[in-house]
């Protein structure tokens, strides 16, 4: 918010933002004419608990989030992304009580679908129902995630009767695999040809869209 000429910012203990604030002596101010004040910024895609491809990411939540505060965030929103052998309502328990009484900040979740069964769409609105309403699909990585594309299809029906935010990774797993391929038999293995082993962006995003709307 922009902050008129008469208030000013108080460094006591509550910190208050107000007009004719009563200063005890000693405290700090800090004039805030023509300024934006932000109460704290929120990092909206964080992985903490993230098991992938026998790996595991080396944050908890204990230490991630006070990195979110002192980088003046005050809010996170991680990825729940259990596996396509798990259960879907089993794997958001899972992230939840990995991050219950360990986070110095708020949190909030954000869930990966990565399998489509007949007991997801009732374990998703049960999901909802717990105040977490955005979702994640995945169109290029079937070999961890969907094994086939029928899944993408079928939540993006569901999503529609649900009525929640679904967001897409993008991308063509035969078309990545073809160029992984390619720049591997040319010695072409490290980390700067990540980039070029996806096709043009702009074809694969436009394809998914049209799979998941």
């Amino acid at each position: 918010m922009r902050v008129p000429a008469a208030i000013s910012i108080s460094r006591m203990r509550p910190y208050s933002i107000g007009q004719a604030l009563d200063v005890p002596p000693g405290t700090e101010t800090i004039d805030a004419t023509g300024k934006l004040v932000f109460p704290g910024f929120i990092d909206p895609h964080v992985h903490i608990h993230l098991p992938f491809m026998a790996t595991f990411a080396k944050d908890t939540h204990a230490t991630a989030s006070k990195a979110a505060l002192i980088g003046r965030h005050d809010t996170f929103i991680e990825m729940c992304c259990p596996s396509r052998r798990e259960d879907a309502m089993e794997g958001y328990k899972t992230w939840k009580q990995k991050a219950e009484g360990n986070s110095a900040c708020d949190y909030a979740f954000h869930m990966a679908v990565t399998r489509y069964d007949a007991a997801t769409e009732a374990q998703l609105r049960a999901i909802v129902e717990d105040r977490t309403a955005s979702f994640k699909v995945f169109s290029g990585v079937q070999r961890f995630l969907w094994r086939n594309g029928r899944g993408t299809a079928e939540h993006a029906q569901a999503r529609r009767r649900i009525r929640v935010i679904t967001t897409a990774h993008c991308e063509n797993a035969l078309l990545v695999s073809q160029l992984q391929r390619k720049l591997l038999a040319e010695g072409k293995t490290g980390p700067e040809w990540h980039e070029p082993s996806r096709p043009e962006w702009w074809k694969l995003r436009a394809r998914a869209i049209r799979r998941i709307s």
